[in-house]
């Protein structure tokens, strides 16, 4: 049986897939622990206001929740897809120009633009039609490989002040708790990170902020059958 969903439940479904897919081996290339930034966007909302100096100019604002997830929103939305005409003609589109993905019963997924006409997704390596049994088949893959041109997190030379941070955080979690980052549930350890440092990572969001704009503007994020996603 064929089944449906339109935009806004794609995004909902694939922004709540998108939240936990840490890397959190810190020292890996592309350190982006998501659901720990998840957890501190939203703590800070119980910091009220903005900070200002001595001559009452506004430092930074404090940011919220509902900036992380406006992020999350932007970076679903940007998500490349491939698509095939009737002809065989590949295009790409954002995810957000869609109406409806349907799934089939032959596991193709059919794309429906606001305009009715219709393609078959493809994907996006060998472009041939991309095969999902439902939308759990598929995820979007924020892959910050081909976007940084940059040395390791546990590099001196790191330029990425937040992340850097969050990095060196997670690593003396590690050595402490006698943790192995690669072999740990990403999540879990998140959890226990938050717990023991998230007034010390309060500072960093700032940082972080212009890291995370800096991936929304570069990064090409694409939707991917799960076995093909590689967490970043």
């Amino acid at each position: 049986m064929d089944t449906s969903l339109d935009y806004e439940s794609a995004e909902t479904y694939f922004g709540d897939r998108l939240r936990l897919s840490d890397n959190l081996d810190i020292h890996a290339d592309h350190f982006f622990p998501v659901s720990l930034l998840d957890k501190l966007f939203h703590y800070s909302e119980q910091s009220r206001g903005t900070e200002r100096d001595s001559l009452n100019r506004t430092v930074h604002r404090n940011f919220h929740g509902h900036d992380f997830d406006r992020w999350i929103d932007n970076i679903i939305a940007r998500t490349k897809i491939d698509i095939i005409d009737d002809e065989g003609t590949v295009e790409t589109a954002d995810l957000v120009d869609i109406d409806a993905l349907t799934f089939n019963s032959d596991h193709t997924v059919t794309v429906t633009l606001p305009d009715e006409t219709s393609y078959t997704l493809a994907d996006s390596t060998d472009h041939r039609p991309l095969q999902a049994a439902g939308i759990e088949d598929l995820s979007v893959n924020l892959d910050l490989s081909t976007m940084f041109d940059r040395p390791p997190v546990d590099s001196d030379s790191e330029p990425y002040l937040g992340f850097g941070t969050i990095a060196h955080i997670v690593r003396v979690v590690c050595e402490k708790s006698g943790i192995d980052p690669s072999q740990t549930d990403a999540v879990k350890l998140s959890d226990r990170i938050f717990e023991h440092f998230r007034n010390e990572m309060l500072p960093l969001i700032p940082s972080l902020w212009n890291d995370m704009e800096h991936i929304m503007h570069y990064a090409r994020p694409t939707l991917t059958q799960v076995r093909q996603t590689t967490q970043s």
